[in-house]
């Protein structure tokens, strides 16, 4: 076991050896920095000379690469305007070839469209000469018919008149013959004188009995003139008498106070001339008159013939819209007036 002055002795050996390892420490720390700093200095060196090395190895490497770059550029530069030119001069080629062929088409198609606008000339100068040549007969054609027409109107006007003149032959000789129609003695007086008339009776509800007289510019009237008209049929001797000159005034009277839809005729043997004379006179303008001297139609159909005379006896007659007799007066004495009274209170009763 070792005692108190060993272990001193021990431990003091050691702790010196420190200290002197101590002591010498910083003088190595110095020399480990400064050969670091020169080792340090030196990589820089190399570095540095290595980056320039490199530096100058990729300038070279880049002068030769864009070298290159620009001989392929104007390589391709030139290929282009080679081949630029060349489609150029193909394209000019082709549009002068197009160019060609459309004129050539062209003067084709003028060509045709001259032979063709000739064509259609000649055609249409044809077809205006057929025109007119056409024109030509037609107008020749409607002057001929308008010629024949008129010499069928000239014809049909002179067959109408003859006609017309032969009826009433008829009728003259039938009537002196006694064929005309019923004769009916006794019925009517002048001044007491009794007549006989020719004709059948007409009776209230009898269809009205058709007829053909003369107005004032000689134009035909019927019964349909007057179609959906309520008529007052008035006949008299002649209009230049006292009593007819009184009646057809008052019948001209009453007119002015009847609705449109009445009208009122008066028919006589007198001449049409007649007739308008007298009424511009008299000054009657409400009342229509017409004559049955031509063909006495009105006489026979309605039985007012007289047969001494050929005059018509004095009557009146109501017919309707519808054609049917409302009312039939005749007088006994020519020289009386019939009853206006009775008359205008049935053409009341009818509207």
């Amino acid at each position: 076991m070792k005692t108190a002055k060993g272990v001193k002795k021990s431990v003091r050996g050691p702790l010196k050896s420190t200290a002197q390892k101590a002591a010498r420490a910083p003088k190595k720390v110095a020399s480990v920095k400064k050969k670091l700093t020169k080792a340090l200095q030196e990589a820089e060196v190399q570095a540095k000379a290595a980056l320039e090395e490199r530096a100058k190895k990729i300038s070279a490497q880049k002068d030769v690469l864009i070298k290159r770059l620009m001989e392929d550029l104007a390589g391709k530069e030139k290929l282009l305007k080679e081949s630029k030119k060349g489609l150029l001069d193909k394209a000019r080629g082709n549009l002068l070839e197009l160019k060609n062929r459309a004129e050539a088409e062209a003067q084709k198609w003028k060509e045709e469209l001259e032979a063709k606008g000739k064509s259609l000339r000649e055609y249409k100068n044809k077809a205006e000469e057929e025109l007119s040549r056409l024109r030509e007969q037609l107008n020749e054609k409607v002057q001929s018919l308008r010629s024949k027409t008129a010499e069928l109107d000239g014809y049909r006007k002179g067959a109408e008149g003859k006609l017309f003149a032969l009826e009433a032959k008829v009728k003259e000789y039938a009537a002196r013959l006694g064929v005309l129609g019923k004769e009916r003695p006794g019925l009517v007086t002048v001044r007491g004188n009794p007549l006989t008339l020719l004709g059948p009776e007409v009776k209230v509800g009898d269809p009205a009995p058709d007829f053909r007289v003369l107005d004032g510019a000689l134009k035909v009237a019927n019964l349909d003139t007057f179609r959906g008209k309520l008529k007052i049929i008035s006949s008299v001797p002649s209009l230049d008498t006292p009593v007819c000159d009184a009646e057809t005034h008052r019948f001209n009277e009453e007119a002015g106070k009847l609705p449109e839809n009445v009208v009122v005729l008066t028919v006589s043997m007198d001449l049409p001339f007649a007739q308008s004379r007298w009424c511009a006179a008299a000054g009657v303008d409400k009342v229509k008159t017409f004559s049955d001297f031509r063909d006495r139609s009105f006489g026979e159909a309605y039985g007012v013939l007289i047969k001494e005379t050929g005059l018509l006896a004095r009557a009146v007659f109501i017919v309707d819209e519808q054609d049917f007799v409302r009312y039939v007066e005749l007088l006994p004495e020519l020289t009386k007036e019939p009853d206006y009274a009775r008359i205008l209170s049935t053409v009341r009763a009818l509207l």
